[in-house]
């Protein structure tokens, strides 16, 4: 997904790398190269002597939610993990594996049950589609999502290897203490203890998601990347201050816009989004100097939650449906103008709702 911890890098190419290395194991490292399927993946490097982890990918997690404006989602599945490593996975998989079958090893630990049954689900489960034969182009495209046929086997939960098992045996033979894989800013892990912790041995990383946060609170106040709190918040509060002054510094060097967003609900959670980017500024200050003189014209106020300004034109209800929200902010200029369907479409779509609602 290109956002792993730069440790985890330095120790596969530490310890893994000279493995494969001495017993000739094929190692193939692939990412996606842009935000649709059609852009396909990009091999980084695909050898039987490997000697490193290109662990920056091509077109990254963070590269997509940094244009978008957003951040992952701490609900629900892991699109981010199927969209950024499944698919990639398969697509090789798909273009290189010529055998019927296939074999594939999946790491679960034995106290993963629930992983493993999911596992099993998504790939031995056949799906039934009512396409009729004179649909051949929704066929196409409904075959685009095939998965190979494979034998899934799960050698950690054969062996009864708990996570604590395996970071044993790694310590015993590598000598080394390691660390879980995720992504610096992944929202399903806790940052308590440990995880604390390697947040201060990675500033540059944490202050680079923190810009990214910034930017996605902006443009939704609900878009805090950890349930109820802030990446902003936790680190301020766990003195990572190294992280905090990097990631002030990419403020204050960041090209700024005026944003105009809109949300119209058709359900709770569900939304239809339009950010308007109106004008670009060199600094926050003159951002923020051009946001008050439009809360001025307008004849409303300026309200901030922590450091993101917010002038509300109008707010959404929290229990009818639909219902929309309106407002202008300032943030670092990384968001173009966007709807997902084009502005008109969703131009359309706002009269309608107003007319329904008034």
């Amino acid at each position: 997904m290109g956002d792993e911890y730069a440790n985890t890098g330095r120790d596969v190419e530490l310890h893994v790398l000279p493995l494969l290395r001495k017993h000739q194991i094929r190692y193939v490292q692939v990412a996606r190269h842009g935000h649709l399927e059609a852009d396909g993946i990009t091999i980084l490097d695909d050898s039987r002597v490997p000697e490193r982890v290109f662990l920056d990918g091509d077109f990254k997690l963070s590269d997509e939610l940094k244009q978008n404006g957003t951040v992952p989602q701490y609900g629900g599945v892991h699109r981010c993990a199927l969209k950024f490593k499944a698919w990639v996975i398969e697509e090789w998989l798909r273009r290189h594996v010529s055998e019927e079958t296939i074999r594939h090893a999946i790491g679960y630990n034995s106290l993963e049950a629930n992983r493993v049954a999911r596992s099993e689900y998504a790939f031995a489960a056949r799906m039934a589609f009512g396409f009729s034969r004179e649909e051949a182009s929704r066929v196409a495209r409904s075959q685009e999502y095939d998965s190979l046929r494979r034998l899934a086997f799960y050698p950690l939960v054969e062996w009864g290897w708990t996570r604590a098992d395996c970071q044993d045996y790694l310590r015993t033979v590598l000598g080394v203490e390691w660390k879980k894989s995720a992504c610096v800013f992944c929202p399903f892990n806790r940052l308590e203890g440990e995880a604390v912790e390697r947040h201060r041995a990675h500033p540059d990383q944490v202050a680079a998601a923190m810009l990214m946060e910034h930017v996605a609170l902006a443009l939704n106040p609900r878009a805090s990347l950890y349930k109820n709190r802030s990446l902003i918040e936790i680190a301020s509060a766990t003195g990572n201050t190294a992280a905090v002054i990097e990631y002030r510094r990419h403020l204050d060097e960041a090209q700024w816009a005026t944003y105009r967003v809109r949300r119209i609900f058709s359900a709770k959670g569900r939304a239809d989004r339009a950010v308007e980017r109106l004008e670009l500024f060199g600094t926050d200050r003159s951002a923020m100097e051009r946001l008050a003189q439009l809360a001025v014209a307008e004849q409303r106020s300026v309200d901030c939650v922590g450091p993101i300004p917010y002038v509300w034109r109008e707010r959404r209800t929290e229990d009818k449906y639909p219902c929309r929200e309106e407002f202008l902010t300032v943030a670092p200029a990384t968001v173009d103008t966007k709807a997902r369907y084009g502005l008109p479409w969703f131009e359309e779509r706002w009269a309608s709702v107003q007319l329904r609602l008034f």
